[in-house]
């Protein structure tokens, strides 16, 4: 009897002790290898303006024909960029109060904001890009104008809902774009 009991102790410790030890699985974080930028000029005889765009990642739709879409498929993120003909003082307000009322409900989910302000007097133009911190669905609102008779709004949206931790390298890669597309934008003076 003793000695079926020592070897049932000597097997089961010997099943149990060959097991791998039960770890906690650890955290992955999203890594994503971007392309180098290759920037492009968009210039078309009807539109009102030129620009330089990332053509590595983006596809250019015409919504309109002073309506953008540059979709980054793989970043799953897209980019609406909206111009406005500006003929009096008023439009002009009405735009940079339009403009206001979208950042504001963006402004109310975020956890913060980081303000932009952009001047260029050389080539007449103005604008301001805010940068919200947190899951929002447009991490990103921008406009330019040249405060006479031009006026751009744009925002970066998400396709889907994420994290801004993981989304957030995307954020930053699409923000540089548009630093070369705020300083790249000539007016085509009719």
């Amino acid at each position: 009897m003793g000695k079926i009991i020592i070897s049932l102790f000597f097997f089961t410790l010997i099943t149990f002790s060959c097991n791998e030890p039960n770890l906690p699985k650890q955290n992955g974080f999203l890594r994503i290898e971007f392309k180098e930028p290759y920037y492009t000029i968009h210039e078309e005889i009807d539109n009102p303006f030129n620009f330089y765009y990332n053509s590595n990642y983006t596809y250019i739709d015409h919504i309109g024909s002073d309506q953008f879409l540059f979709d980054y498929k793989d970043l799953n993120l897209s980019l609406n960029l909206s111009f406005y003909s500006i003929k009096t003082k008023l439009d002009l307000e009405k735009k940079s109060r339009d403009f206001s009322l979208i950042l504001d409900t963006h402004i109310k989910k975020s956890n913060g904001i980081v303000l932009r302000e952009y001047d260029n007097d050389v080539n007449r133009m103005f604008g301001k890009l805010y940068e919200m911190k947190g899951d929002v669905a447009s991490p990103i609102q921008f406009y330019l104008t040249d405060s006479v008779s031009n006026f751009i709004s744009g925002s970066v949206n998400l396709k889907f809902k994420s994290n801004y931790d993981s989304i957030y390298p995307s954020i930053q890669y699409v923000k540089n774009d548009i630093l070369v597309l705020f300083e790249s934008i000539n007016w085509n003076m009719k």
